[in-house]
């Protein structure tokens, strides 16, 4: 019986240490899915206020975050209506477009495009913020804006959001264009 004790411990023994060492802690880290979490294609959005269209965005694809976050990974363009009329008087396109949630502005990058169609201005840059609220766009990295026969270029720009008024920050320069 002794023995069959002394076995039993053993057994006991070897059981329970080679469990610990079998036993391993396996730590398992939480990660958040940083995808998206709605991914719409051929997005067309009309926004409008009092009953009366103030834009629409069109976009190849669309993408919302947790974080409420939206990209428009294909690039974004927008018809910007007139206060006074029915009618779209200013377009805007460019190549990535994300739009911040919390502080509600867009951030456009990639050959962006803002062109009034009554005055035919025409402002093209690589970077540009559009704050909704504020009804205005705005950037301060290098722009070219061609009016009439002009070519305005500079450092920065504030406009309104159709583009109707606008003021370079540090202009660079006036060039007439001769088209005869």
């Amino acid at each position: 019986m002794i023995n069959y004790l002394k076995l039993l411990n053993i057994l006991f023994f070897l059981i329970s240490t080679s469990c610990n060492h079998i036993e391993k802690k396996f730590i398992v880290e939480k990660t958040q899915f940083e995808g998206p979490n709605l991914e719409v294609e051929n997005v067309l959005t009309t926004f409008s206020d009092s009953a009366r269209i103030k834009f629409i965005l069109k976009a190849n694809s669309y993408h919302v975050y947790n974080d409420q976050n939206e990209i428009y990974p294909e690039g974004l363009q927008m018809d910007i209506f007139s206060k006074y009329e029915k009618k779209v008087i200013a377009q805007f396109s460019a190549n990535h477009v994300k739009r911040n949630f919390d502080e509600n502005f867009y951030h456009a990058e990639g050959n962006v495009i803002l062109f009034n169609l009554e005055n035919k201005n025409e402002l093209r840059t690589e970077e540009l913020f559009w704050f909704p609220n504020d009804e205005k766009f705005s950037t301060d990295k290098f722009v070219t804006i061609k009016s009439d026969n002009e070519i305005h270029s500079g450092e920065g720009m504030i406009s309104n959001h159709d583009f109707t008024s606008y003021e370079i920050l540090k202009p660079s320069g006036v060039i007439d264009i001769n088209e005869n």
